[in-house]
C-alpha cells in the first residue's frame, strides 16, 4: 500500500516484493460532500503539500504524522494553514488560520495540532464511544485527488466497509474499488449514528486505486484508529481543573504596618466573592511581607528604630494559624535588603513548596528551601537555577516550580523548573503583554494570578478607580481563562491601591480536582 501524504511520494518496496501503501490525499469515488454537512472535515496545506484532517476541538485538529512534523519547540516544521467549516477552495469560503503547534503520537501515525485563532463557529466532531467492529460502514472523506481532478474546491465522501481492527489500525475496503488518493493522509473516518457523526479513524495508507495518474489495480486501505485516545486529546484540549478547597488567603500590610487577612472564596472561578477581615491581625508590617505554604509568613524586616533589635534586610519566619494565632517571628537571615527597594521588590516570590525564589544583583535567579523538621537553610547560600534574570523586573511563583516572570514592557513568560530532573521544562513561554500596568501580581497557586494597581470599573459601585484582577492560564490547552468586559483579566475587588504589599498564600491552589 501507498502511504498517503500529500505531495507527490515515491514508491517504495516491502520485504516481501508488494507495493507500499502511500499516504493517502483525496478519494478516487466518492461524492461531493454536501454544503452544511460535515464541517468538521479540515485541509491543510503547507508550502510542500496538502493533506486533510479532523476537527475535534475549536482550538485542534487530528491528523496524520505523514502530514505535519514538529520543530523542537513543538512548532509545525515548515509553516501550515489549515481551512475548516464549509470550506470551498473556488470561492475561499471556510475558516482559514495557521497551525502553531504539533503534538504527535509515538505509537501510531496520528498528530494533533492547534489552532492559531480557534474555529468557534465550526461544530467539532466528536470522538466514537466504541471501537470499529469488521464488516461496520465507516464515512471516509479528504480534500485528495479524485479520479479527475488534482485539487478538487469541496471534500468528498464515500463508504467503506471495515474488514479487519488492530489495536491501532483498521482496514477497509470499498466494494466499488474507490481508494484513498494523495491528500485524504488525515481524513476522517467516521460512523453515522442517528445522523451524528462519531470519529473513529483518520486515514493514513491505500494502493491509491482508482486516482488521478495511479495505474494500481489493487485496492483498499489502513485508517489509524483514534477512538481510544479520548484521554490523550483531553490532556491538551480540556483545561487541567483547579482545586481551592479553603479559597485564597491573601494578606494586605498596609501604608500604616497593619496587616489584614482576607480569603478570596473563588480563586479557581474569579467569582467576586469574599470574606472581609474585621480588624488587623498584626502590626509593624511595613516590611516585605510574603505569604509562604502552611501559614507561614516571611517578614523581610525594615527597623523601626532604637528598640527594635533586628536590622532593616533581616528575614523573619512567623507562623499563623486561624484557631490559635501567631507563633515564630524569630530571624532566620541577614542581607536580605534588597527586595525592600523599589527596584527588587518585586524580584522575590514564594511556591507552593516554600521555596523562596529571587533575582540576585548579578542577575541570577536563585532559590532558598528552609527545612521545617530542623529549623535550618537546607543551603544557606541558596542555589543558583539560572542566570540572565536581570531582564525581568518582577516574578510571581504560581505553582510547583512555576514562575510567571514580566519584563519592563510588560510581556510576561511562563517557565516551569522540575526540582526532580533538576532541569527546566523547556524554554520560557511568552504568555501575554501588557502586565506592566500592575503595581504587584501575586498568586495562591494553581497557574491562577492577581495584578493590582491597575484602572478599572469596580464590581461593586461601577465607578472607576484601582482594581484588583484575576487571571487563570492553563498550562496543557496554552490558554487564559476568559476575561471581563473590558477584556484585561476579571475584576474581583476595588482599592487594593494603598497597600505597601499583597501577597497570597501560594499553597491556596493546587491543579486536579
Amino acid at each position: 500500500m501507498r502511504k498517503l501524504s500529500s505531495a507527490a511520494l515515491s514508491v517504495t518496496l516491502l520485504a516481501g516484493g508488494l507495493l507500499t501503501a502511500t499516504p493517502a490525499e483525496a478519494l478516487s469515488g466518492g461524492t461531493a460532500v454536501p454544503v452544511g454537512t460535515h464541517p468538521f472535515i479540515a485541509r491543510i496545506a503547507t508550502p510542500a503539500k496538502a493533506c486533510s484532517g479532523a476537527l475535534v476541538d475549536p482550538s485542534w485538529i487530528l491528523t496524520s504524522a505523514s502530514c505535519l512534523t514538529a520543530a523542537d519547540s513543538g512548532a509545525p516544521t515548515e509553516a501550515a494553514t489549515v481551512t475548516v467549516g464549509d470550506v470551498d477552495l473556488s470561492t475561499g469560503a471556510g475558516f482559514t488560520t495557521k497551525l502553531t503547534k504539533v503534538v504527535r503520537r509515538t505509537d501510531r501515525d496520528v498528530v494533533l495540532a492547534k489552532l492559531e485563532k480557534p474555529a468557534t463557529g465550526v461544530q467539532p466532531i466528536a470522538l466514537a464511544a466504541t471501537a470499529p467492529q469488521a464488516g461496520e460502514t465507516l464515512q471516509v472523506a479528504g480534500f485528495g485527488r479524485t479520479a479527475t481532478e488534482w485539487v478538487p474546491a469541496r471534500p468528498r465522501v464515500a463508504p467503506f466497509t471495515v474488514s479487519g481492527v488492530t489495536g491501532a489500525t483498521v482496514s477497509v475496503s470499498s466494494a466499488d474499488g474507490t481508494d484513498a488518493c494523495k491528500g485524504d493522509a488525515g481524513g476522517p473516518a467516521f460512523r453515522l449514528t442517528g445522523g451524528t457523526a462519531q470519529l473513529v479513524a483518520l486515514t493514513s495508507t491505500s494502493w491509491q486505486h482508482g486516482c488521478l495518474d495511479v495505474t494500481e489495480t489493487r485496492s483498499g486501505g489502513t485508517e489509524t484508529r483514534v477512538d481510544d485516545l479520548a484521554g490523550w486529546i483531553r490532556d491538551y484540549t480540556v483545561p487541567t481543573p483547579v482545586s481551592c478547597p479553603a479559597g485564597a488567603a491573601v494578606w494586605t500590610a498596609r501604608a500604616d504596618g497593619s496587616l489584614w487577612r482576607y480569603v478570596h472564596l473563588d480563586p479557581a472561578g474569579g467569582a467576586v466573592s469574599w470574606s472581609q477581615p474585621s480588624s488587623a491581625i498584626g502590626s509593624g508590617w511595613d516590611g516585605r511581607t510574603l505569604a509562604g505554604k502552611g501559614g507561614v509568613i516571611w517578614d523581610i524586616h525594615r527597623n523601626h528604630g532604637s528598640g527594635d533589635p533586628y536590622p532593616s534586610g533581616s528575614l523573619k519566619r512567623w507562623v499563623y494559624s486561624t484557631s490559635s494565632g501567631w507563633s515564630g517571628g524569630g530571624q532566620v537571615g541577614i542581607g536580605w535588603g534588597r527586595y525592600l527597594t523599589a527596584e527588587y521588590r518585586n524580584r522575590i516570590t514564594v511556591d507552593e513548596k516554600n521555596r523562596i525564589f529571587m533575582i540576585d544583583d548579578q542577575g541570577q535567579l536563585k532559590y532558598y528551601l528552609w527545612n521545617d523538621a530542623t529549623g535550618t537553610w537546607v543551603n544557606g547560600a541558596g542555589d543558583v537555577l539560572d542566570t540572565g534574570w536581570s531582564r525581568f523586573d518582577s516574578i510571581t511563583a504560581a505553582g510547583d516550580g512555576v514562575l510567571y516572570a514580566r519584563k519592563p514592557d510588560g510581556e510576561m513568560f511562563r517557565f516551569k523548573y522540575d526540582f526532580t530532573a533538576k532541569a527546566w521544562a523547556g524554554p520560557g513561554k511568552a504568555v501575554g503583554v501588557g502586565w506592566q500596568m500592575f503595581s504587584e501580581v501575586f498568586s495562591p497557586g494553581g497557574d491562577i494570578l492577581y495584578g493590582r494597581g491597575s484602572t478599572g470599573t469596580s464590581p461593586f459601585d461601577g465607578q472607576t478607580g484601582p482594581v484588583l484582577r484575576w487571571y487563570r492560564y492553563t498550562a496543557n490547552t496554552e490558554t487564559w481563562a476568559p476575561s471581563g468586559p473590558d477584556h484585561m483579566g476579571v475584576t474581583i475587588g476595588s482599592g487594593w491601591n494603598t497597600e505597601i504589599h499583597v501577597t497570597a498564600a501560594p499553597d491556596s491552589c493546587r491543579l486536579g480536582s
